[in-house]
Parts: C-alpha cells; sequence; structure tokens
C-alpha cells in the first residue's frame, strides 16, 4: 500500500518512552517521587492524571460507538470515526459596510502612503474605485477591484498586511467581506510537536445560530491520512478560516502531515488568526493571551476538568494502549470546547474592533 511506509515510521516513534522528570509531591505522611511530563505543573498534573483514572473507570469496556456517536468515514487512503455536534453558539459579522472601508482606504494600493492618499482625498479621489482612471494609479485601482469583485480574498489580505501590522483593526474588517456561513473554524489535537502525528482534526461552521462541528477522529495513527483527506475536503467548502494561533501552528502543521503522506498541501484561504486581534483589543488588560485565560476573562469561562492541551498527547497513548476510550472523550470534548470558544470570541472582537 502507499503509506504503509509512512504508517510503519509513525508507530516506531510512537513507541519510543517519553522523557519525564522526577517531581516529589508529598502525600500521607511523606514524599513519594512521581513523574511529570517536563513542561507540565505538578499540581495540575495529578488533577490531570485523577481524571484520567476517573475516564478510564467510567468507561471500561464501553465502545467508542456507544460514548460518542458517530460514522465511520472511508476514503482510498483508510478510514476515521466523524463524530457530528451542534451547540447554540454567538457568531456574527456585524460589519455591513466592509467594502466601502476598504475601497476608503489607499493602503491596499502599492506605492500610496500616507501623504499620498491625504494629496489624491484633496483632489477630490474619495475612494478606489474614483482612481481607475487616474493617470497613474488607475491600473492598480482596477487590478485591486477585481481582486474583491473575484473574491480573491487571501490576495486582498496579503496586500494589507504588506502595509500595516497583522492585528491592525482594517486586517479585521475584511471578514466583512464575507458571509457568516463561509468561514470554517479549526483547530487540531496533536502528538506533539511538528513531525508527530495529529490524532483529531475539528472543523465548524455557524448557520441559523448554531455551530455545526465535525471532528475527524484518529482511531490508530493509519487513520491519521484518511483524516487529513476528508478534512480537507470539507476545508474546500469555505472561503475563510478561522483559528487561535493557526498561523504558527495548526495549518504549518497541517501542511506538513499532507506533505509527509504526499498529498497537496496548498491551504490558499483568508485567514482570521484570533491571537493577533485579541493581542490588540485585551492584552492590556488580563494576564495573558492563552486561549483559557482569555476565555475566563473574556467570555466569563472557566473550564472544569479536562485534559490540557500539553498533555494531549499522553492521554491519546494511554487510549492505544489500553485500547479504554475514556482518555479519548476528554481529547474529543476539549478540541470542542476550543471551537465553540473560538465562535464566541469572534463575536466579541467584532464588537471590539468594529463597533
Amino acid at each position: 500500500m502507499r503509506f504503509d511506509r509512512a504508517f510503519k515510521g509513525l508507530e516506531r516513534r510512537l513507541s519510543l518512552e517519553h522523557k519525564y522528570n522526577a517531581l516529589k509531591e508529598r502525600e500521607e505522611g511523606g514524599f513519594e517521587v512521581r513523574c511529570t511530563p517536563n513542561w507540565v505543573l505538578g499540581s495540575n498534573y495529578f488533577q490531570v492524571m485523577d481524571l484520567k483514572r476517573r475516564l478510564l473507570e467510567t468507561y471500561e469496556g464501553i465502545s467508542l460507538e456507544e460514548a460518542v456517536p458517530g460514522e465511520v468515514v472511508s476514503t482510498n487512503a483508510g478510514q476515521c470515526y466523524l463524530i457530528y455536534s451542534e451547540r447554540q453558539s454567538e457568531f456574527y459579522n456585524c460589519f455591513k459596510g466592509a467594502r466601502e472601508a476598504i475601497i476608503s482606504n489607499f493602503k491596499f494600493l502599492y506605492g500610496i502612503g500616507e501623504r499620498t492618499e491625504a494629496k489624491l482625498k484633496r483632489r477630490g479621489y474619495r475612494t478606489i474605485d474614483d482612481l481607475t482612471k487616474h493617470p497613474r494609479w488607475g491600473k492598480a485601482a482596477r487590478e485591486f477591484l477585481d481582486l474583491l469583485d473575484k473574491r480573491h480574498f487571501k490576495k486582498v489580505q496579503e496586500l494589507l498586511w504588506r502595509r500595516v501590522p497583522k492585528s491592525h483593526p482594517l486586517c479585521f474588517q475584511l471578514v466583512g467581506l464575507n458571509q457568516e456561513e463561509d468561514f470554517a473554524i479549526i483547530d487540531i489535537e496533536t502528538m506533539g510537536l511538528f513531525s508527530k502525528p495529529i490524532i483529531l482534526l475539528g472543523v465548524a461552521h455557524s448557520k441559523g445560530g448554531k455551530i455545526k462541528v465535525h471532528q475527524y477522529l484518529v482511531r490508530n495513527v493509519t487513520e491519521e491520512v484518511a483524516a487529513l483527506k476528508v478534512f480537507m475536503e470539507e476545508l474546500d467548502r469555505f472561503n475563510a478560516i478561522i483559528s487561535y494561533n493557526g498561523r504558527a501552528f495548526d495549518i504549518p502543521f497541517i501542511e506538513q502531515r499532507l506533505n509527509y503522506y504526499g498529498l497537496n498541501s496548498n491551504i490558499d484561504k483568508a485567514h482570521f488568526d484570533l491571537l493577533h486581534f485579541i493581542r490588540r483589543a485585551w492584552r492590556q488588560t488580563i494576564p495573558d493571551c492563552g486561549l483559557t485565560t482569555v476565555e475566563e476573562f473574556i467570555l466569563g469561562l472557566k473550564r472544569g476538568d479536562e485534559v490540557p492541551g500539553a498533555l494531549v498527547p499522553e492521554f491519546y497513548r494511554e487510549y492505544l494502549k489500553t485500547k479504554n476510550v475514556g482518555p479519548l472523550i476528554a481529547i474529543i470534548n476539549h478540541n470542542l470546547q476550543d471551537i465553540i470558544s473560538l465562535a464566541k470570541l469572534f463575536s466579541k472582537l467584532n464588537e471590539a474592533l468594529i463597533q
């Protein structure tokens, strides 16, 4: 089979022992030496390990299909498990005057700075539409408007990024060029940093006041390529991506895994990474911009017992070792909450940066 060598390499890497740091934790009447991953604080680690123990007990003898209803999806590269869910959630794009705001800003045209823009506007050129017959700037104006009319929003976004920071409110105004159903909210869970497998790919969209979520679960590492293929097929339906740190992590990670399997890795879509905009909007008022911190301070959401992202690989290994789906449930729920939070944060940013 085409992917056999890749599968064997993955399984060999996953069988290697993790590096752990010894941590002393006081227990009844003394100290006991335990091991914790070297990126996790001890107190939180033991709470999460207790969660894992409870999940293993709760789901002992229960199949994945019983625990999380879904369906097996088959491709020419194998199978994966698709989980559907739906949640009531805020998600709205309330900026309706996006095109007017964009064409009134000459920064999209290379070579026009603030002084040139001010001079042109004094001469009566109010929008890029007005510039289409200008002897010097007419060609650039027509080319830019053609991008807008043909909905090449990624190119429009890239033009703007050359002129202003990616967190600039004008960059967020580009969301108004899309309809609510044009956005794909994405989040992935992996077995570690780059070159390790992706074990869950979540993609969601808004429709009728609800967030509809599809989670493509890799039940063993040989299913990763199938999950990637169906995820990419679904992503093709959308014009733009919403993520949290996705420009630095999720998208490069997905592209690297597609390359690993020799698949087309070109994700050619406008991308709204909410981390950039959240830093601009609230970094002076919250301790940090980690997603769980932002959830607590901006959304008023404090997560209960759940697996932190750093321990997802450990929970997945426990599932592979025991065939108990309990640890998988924690990973699925973690991914789902990330996606629902992104939908809510998108709406909050509409209010903070545009209104």
